[in-house]
């Protein structure tokens, strides 16, 4: 679930500085089933084929204990299922169904009287093969972002956030902004994550993404030690949504993932096994609340 830590806390400052609405894509609640097939593991390895599902929502609106700081609790879960094709016996992982579990938290400062805007987030999850859940298979991040309002249609903004703290911890650095060209036309770069997205009308929108995909997840290994699994990929795609009624969309997309790499690591970080991936194609579909 390495995506969705990143663009939460990346798209943080972003997302903070753009008052008069929620980012893209940001929802109150999703479900959504994808797939990602034929991606070479290449030296003969064999290809990997990534099925996944993911369940997220915000808990409740925003809590206010003060004017102008709000506070968001939200929930995930996300499936994976990777079906390797054509391995070799020595290759370190074959099939395997993991799973990940996160509750994280907003808290933002947004006063009506200042163009600026700072706020924080926090996650708590486990990522796991479900084998044998110890400490390794418990992350910690937490992420700072500001941002400044120009006006209503520009904001700009920084963010960086801290990734598994308890193991091996990395720093991601975010810049941002978000540019209403007009009513029809929204442009935004939120950290890793870019967006254009045209309204056909009140009920079509047509948005091209980029945004990271892949994961973290600790397995048990045949001799019963822990070893992490790493995924990272970059997923560059066209997608469709239709309102259904009210705040309910369905949305679909397909397009390429590129820039892929497989690592099999100790927890501390150590790899074991890395490999850069052949690209391979993605295709997903789904349900969305869009946000308040």
């Amino acid at each position: 679930m390495l995506n969705s830590v990143i663009i939460a806390a990346l798209a943080f400052g972003a997302l903070a500085a753009s008052a008069q609405s929620i980012v893209p894509g940001f929802d109150a609640a999703r479900a959504a089933v994808s797939q990602t097939g034929n991606i070479d593991l290449g030296r003969g390895n064999g290809d990997l084929r990534i099925s996944q599902f993911d369940l997220f929502s915000v808990l409740r609106k925003p809590l206010i204990p003060i004017d102008g700081l709000y506070v968001v609790p939200l929930a995930e879960y996300q499936f994976t299922r990777l079906d390797c094709v054509g391995t070799p016996a020595a290759f370190p992982v074959h099939d395997a169904d993991l799973h990940a579990l996160a509750l994280s938290t907003y808290v933002l400062s947004l006063r009506s009287d200042s163009p600026w805007i700072y706020g924080g987030w926090a996650r708590a999850q486990l990522a796991s093969d479900f084998q044998h859940v110890n400490g390794d298979d418990f992350t910690f991040d937490i992420a700072a972002g500001a941002g400044y309002r120009f006006n209503k249609r520009f904001a700009l903004a920084v963010g960086g956030a801290v990734i598994n703290l308890n193991g091996d911890a990395t720093c991601y650095p975010g810049l941002n902004f978000d540019w209403i060209v007009s009513d029809q036309v929204r442009i935004g770069m939120y950290g890793p994550i870019f967006i254009a997205a045209y309204a056909l009308n009140p009920d079509w929108l047509l948005t091209f993404r980029g945004e990271p995909g892949g994961g973290v997840w600790n397995v048990t290994d045949a001799a019963g030690q822990s070893r992490s699994i790493e995924l990272a990929s970059y997923r560059l795609g066209l997608f469709v949504s239709r309102r259904l009624t009210g705040d309910f969309w369905l949305t679909a997309g397909a397009g390429a993932a590129v820039c892929n790499r497989f690592d099999y690591t100790l927890p501390n970080g150590r790899r074991l096994f890395e490999q850069d991936a052949g690209s391979g194609l993605f295709g997903t579909i789904g349900v969305r609340l869009k946000a308040w």
